[in-house]
C-alpha cells in the first residue's frame, strides 16, 4: 500500500514535494519526513485532492470566458462609443447609432456612415435648428424714452426754464 501511496502523491501532489524539500535541512533525508498514510486516510486524503483539482479546474475556465467576454465588449462597443462622444455626438444621437449598430450586428464607426443613421441625423438636426430659430414673443418696442436735459437741442423757452429751476432747487 505504501508503494501505492507513492505513486498517488507524486502523481497529484508534486508541487508539494517541492515544497517539502525546501522545507527541509540540508542534512535531513527526503524519505525520512515522508508520513504514512493508513488505507483509510489515504482514502480521504486522495478524495480531498481530486475534488480540489475537479474544483480548480472547473474555476479556471469559467474565469477565462468571463472575463475575455467583458474585454471582448468593453474593448469594442465602449471605445467606439468614447471616440463618438469625444467627436461630440449627442447622447440621443449615439443611443440610435448602438441600436442600429446592434440590429444590423456592426460596430457603431461603421454605422456612422449608413444611410438610415444619417436620415436620423439630419432629421435631429433640423428639429433642433427650428426650435433654434423660434422668435420670442415681443414685449414692447425695446426703445428707451430720452429725458430732457438743459442741453437737449429743441427745448423752448419755457421748457429750458422748469429744467433749470429743477436742477437748482428753485
Amino acid at each position: 500500500m505504501s508503494e501505492q501511496n507513492e505513486q498517488v502523491l507524486d502523481a497529484t501532489n508534486s508541487n508539494e514535494e517541492l515544497d517539502l524539500e525546501l522545507e527541509l535541512d540540508d542534512t535531513e533525508d527526503v524519505e525520512a519526513q515522508e508520513k504514512t498514510y493508513s488505507e483509510s486516510e489515504f482514502k480521504q486524503v486522495l478524495a480531498r485532492a481530486k475534488r480540489a483539482e475537479a474544483e480548480a479546474k472547473a474555476l479556471k475556465p469559467k474565469q477565462s470566458n468571463a472575463t475575455q467576454s467583458i474585454n471582448n465588449t468593453l474593448s469594442e462597443e465602449s471605445i467606439d462609443i468614447k471616440i463618438l462622444k469625444s467627436q461630440g455626438m449627442d447622447d440621443e444621437l449615439l443611443k440610435e447609432l448602438t441600436d442600429l449598430s446592434k440590429l444590423r450586428k456592426k460596430s457603431p464607426l461603421e454605422m456612422q456612415s449608413d444611410p438610415l443613421f444619417l436620415a436620423i441625423k439630419k432629421q435631429r438636426e433640423d428639429e433642433a435648428k427650428s426650435e433654434k430659430s423660434k422668435l420670442g414673443a415681443s414685449r414692447g418696442s425695446g426703445q428707451v424714452k430720452k429725458e430732457k436735459s438743459l442741453s437737449s437741442p429743441g427745448l423752448t423757452d419755457s421748457e429750458h426754464k422748469a429744467l433749470w429751476r429743477e436742477r437748482n432747487g428753485n
